[in-house]
C-alpha cells in the first residue's frame, strides 16, 4: 500500500532542498517556528494530491505560484515534490515557473505519475469498476485549523448516499472537515436505526458506525455514547455521565475529537466491509499533534493513535518536550518488552519500534536526524531550546548551592 518511504522537496517555498525519510509508523518533526515543519507536511500534502487526482469525482490538491521558492527578488525556475513509498513507487510533481524554453531547459528530468497511475489503475480502479474486493487506502491531513468547528445548522442538503471515494474527499485540506464526518455520522445513525426497526432489536449496531464509536472511547476514556441529537442539530457526547454539546467541550477535547471522528469516519467509508477498518493502511500528517493538549494529554495522544490505527502511518510535527519524551518512553517500552514486571502504567505504553520510526530536528538551514541510531532512542542533546531551559535552571541552582557553602 501506498505509505511515504522517502520524500524531496526542490525549490519550494523557503527551501532549496530538502530530503527526509520516514519511519514506517511515526515520523516526528520538531523545531523552532520558521523551520519549515509546516511546510514539508504541505510538499506531502501536494505529493499525495496526485493519487487523488485519479480517482473518480475526488479533487487533488495542486501546487499554487507562490510555492516557488524567491530569494533577491529572484523566483525559481521551478519547485518539485517526490515521493517514493515503501513498496517501491516513485513519481514526483513539478511547477514551471513559465513555459519558455529557457525556463524549461533549466528543469532536471523528473519521474513523473506514470508508475503511480499504473498502480492506482491495477489496485483500485480496475477492481472498483470490475465489482471485486479492494482495500482503499486513506490520506488525511489536519492543520492547526482544526480546532475551528463547523457543525451544520440544519438536515437541509444533506447528501443521503456516501461513496468508497468520497473517503478522500477534501482530506488533504489542512482546515477543519468536521462538518463531512457530522453528515456521515448522521446519515449512519439513521441507517442504523431504521435495521433496528427492521430487525425489531435495539442490539443491532451499524459496524462502520461502532468502528468510529470504539475509536472514540479508546482515545476518550471518559466519554461515551457519542451521537446526533435533534432541535437543534448537534453532536454530544457524555462525559463522566454528563451529556454535553461538542461545542460545549474545552479546546482540546474538541481538538482532538473532531480529528479522531473524522479520520475514523473516513476509514469507516474507505473500507466498511473490513471486520476493522480502523486497521486499513493509512497516511496522517497532524500539524502541531500538542494543539491544545494538556501535558498530560500531550504524554499519551501518539501512543492512543499508534494503538487506534496499527496500520496508520503518523507523521507529526510538535514544538513540545512532553510529546518528544513520551515518544522516547514509546520506544524504551519496545526494547524491555520482555522484562517488565506487573506496571500498569508500564504496560499500557504503546512499543513502538524504532526501525519504524524517525525523529528530525528541523532548523531554518537545515533538518538534523535525532535519533540514536545504536540505542534506538531520540538524543535528547541535539534539541538545544528544550535542553537550554534545564541549562539556565542547572545554573541557578549552582548559584544557589555555592551561595549557601559560602554562608
Amino acid at each position: 500500500m501506498i505509505q511515504i518511504k522517502k520524500a524531496t522537496l526542490s525549490n519550494f517555498r523557503a527551501k532549496s532542498s530538502l530530503d527526509i525519510s520516514m519511519g514506517r509508523r511515526l515520523t516526528l518533526l520538531a523545531g523552532e517556528n520558521g523551520s519549515g515543519k509546516t511546510t514539508l507536511l504541505d510538499g506531502l500534502a501536494i505529493g499525495l494530491g496526485a493519487v487523488f487526482s485519479r480517482f473518480p469525482n475526488v479533487k487533488g490538491l495542486g501546487f499554487k505560484s507562490e510555492d516557488l521558492k524567491k530569494e533577491a527578488k529572484q523566483t525559481a525556475p521551478f519547485a518539485r515534490i517526490a515521493l517514493e513509498s515503501f513498496d517501491g513507487l516513485r513519481w514526483d510533481r513539478t511547477l514551471r515557473r513559465d513555459q519558455s524554453r529557457q525556463t524549461v531547459g533549466q528543469i532536471p528530468e523528473g519521474i513523473g505519475l506514470a508508475h503511480i497511475n499504473h498502480y492506482i489503475d491495477e489496485k483500485f480502479l480496475n477492481p472498483y469498476n470490475a465489482g471485486t474486493p479492494f482495500q482503499l487506502p486513506v490520506f488525511s491531513y489536519y492543520g492547526v485549523g482544526r480546532a475551528l468547528l463547523e457543525v451544520p445548522l440544519r438536515r437541509r442538503g444533506f447528501p443521503k448516499n456516501h461513496a468508497r471515494f468520497d473517503a478522500l474527499e477534501g482530506a488533504l485540506n489542512s482546515v477543519t472537515r468536521f462538518k463531512s464526518a457530522f453528515i456521515w455520522f448522521y446519515n449512519k445513525e439513521f441507517e442504523e436505526g431504521k435495521r433496528q426497526k427492521e430487525e425489531r432489536s435495539f442490539d443491532y449496531k451499524l459496524p462502520e458506525l461502532e468502528a468510529v464509536r470504539r475509536a472514540i472511547e479508546q482515545l476518550f476514556p471518559d466519554i461515551s455514547e457519542p451521537h446526533i441529537m435533534l432541535n437543534p442539530l448537534r453532536f454530544a457526547v457524555r462525559i463522566n455521565g454528563t451529556r454535553l454539546d461538542i461545542m460545549q467541550l474545552s479546546d482540546g477535547y474538541k481538538t482532538m475529537l473532531s480529528l479522531v471522528i473524522d479520520l475514523a469516519s473516513r476509514m469507516a467509508l474507505a473500507n466498511p466491509h473490513l471486520a476493522d477498518p480502523l486497521a486499513a493502511n493509512a497516511v496522517v500528517m497532524i500539524d502541531e499533534i500538542d494543539l491544545h493538549l494538556h501535558p498530560e494529554w500531550q504524554r499519551r495522544v501518539v501512543g492512543d493513535l499508534l494503538r487506534v490505527f496499527p496500520n496508520t502511518q503518523f507523521i507529526l510535527t510538535s514544538h513540545s518536550p512532553y510529546i518528544i519524551e513520551a515518544v522516547n518512553n514509546h520506544l524504551m517500552r519496545f526494547q524491555v518488552r520482555d522484562q517488565l514486571s506487573s506496571s500498569p502504567d508500564l504496560e499500557q505504553l504503546y512499543p513502538l519500534q524504532a526501525n519504524d520510526t524517525a525523529v528530525y530536528y528541523l532548523q531554518k538551514d537545515g533538518i538534523v536526524d535525532i535519533m540514536d541510531k545504536e540505542l534506538g532512542l531520540i538524543d535528547n542533546k541535539l534539541i538545544h531550546p528544550y535542553n537550554a531551559l534545564a541549562e539556565a535552571y542547572d545554573q541557578m541552582r549552582d548559584l544557589q548551592w555555592e551561595a549557601r557553602a559560602d554562608d
